[in-house]
């Protein structure tokens, strides 16, 4: 970014959820909220292909980044499992004897950030080597790719508080964890998702109802929450900004899945 861009933060907050979808299909659940102090605004709630998805998060970017703190939340896996990065490079040494040592854990098929998830809350995260994520990664890693270009105060770690542009990975899908379930945090989404700001969109069911069925834009509402909940903000529950004592940072780098504040 220019060093002569002058900042005016209004101690707003532009809150962006993307459900990431494929390359091909109108499978990308995109919402963009707005935070104001005692307010939360529903700006746009759509399902669209990339291309469309790409230019309305490029779109906020320019018009909201010299006014407001922006906070993307993105389900889907920002990174891959090391190893499987390594054999990409076609430097495959070790792989056979990695695998076979860890069966489940396998290390060319999760990352640390999944096993955690998996180990806290009992849900599994897919593969984003070994599933259809493959595709939702790629999609999200490129655009992110051509956004720190254009904004270098863009950060991946949403603990530098500094940083008035944060992108967390998040995880709708802990909503069905029972232990999130339990707690007081799964009431106060539940209120927020019923509630007038996101009366037009439906799907939320799957999560509070036991439906069977869940929708893209669904998800992105929830991402949206989850980004929010990353600011400084009364509004929404707060998201698990630190990481876990005792984990290492090569797990770190390797990737994080921030989650709801459980204490």
């Amino acid at each position: 970014m220019p060093k002569e861009e002058k900042m005016n933060y209004s101690g707003s907050t532009l809150a962006i959820g993307w459900d990431v979808g494929g390359w091909s299909g109108k499978n990308h659940g995109i919402c963009i909220l707005e935070a104001k102090e005692t307010s939360l605004t529903l700006l746009e709630a759509h399902t669209l292909d990339i291309y469309r998805t790409k230019e309305l998060i490029e779109k906020y970017l320019a018009d909201y980044h010299k006014t407001h703190l922006i906070s993307i939340g993105i389900d889907a896996p920002l990174s891959f499992p090391k190893l499987f990065q390594q054999v990409l490079q076609e430097s495959p040494l070790g792989v056979f004897d990695a695998i076979k040592e860890q069966p489940k854990t396998n290390p060319m098929a999760w990352r640390g950030t999944d096993l955690f998830i998996k180990e806290k809350f009992r849900k599994t995260p897919l593969s984003p080597s070994f599933s259809f994520l493959s595709s939702n990664a790629t999609v999200a890693i490129t655009l992110l790719g051509e956004l720190r270009e254009k904004y270098p105060l863009l950060t991946l770690r949403p603990t530098e508080a500094k940083q008035p542009l944060k992108v967390m990975e998040v995880y709708p899908g802990l909503l069905k964890s029972t232990k999130i379930q339990q707690h007081s945090v799964f009431n106060q989404y539940q209120q927020l998702l019923y509630g007038s700001v996101f009366s037009g969109i439906t799907g939320f069911d799957y999560y509070f109802k036991g439906a069977k069925e869940k929708s893209d834009l669904a998800d992105g509402a929830i991402c949206a929450l989850y980004a929010l909940g990353a600011t400084p903000t009364a509004l929404v529950p707060s998201l698990e900004l630190r990481i876990p004592h005792g984990i290492s940072s090569e797990v770190v780098e390797e990737g994080w899945i921030y989650y709801p504040k459980l204490d």
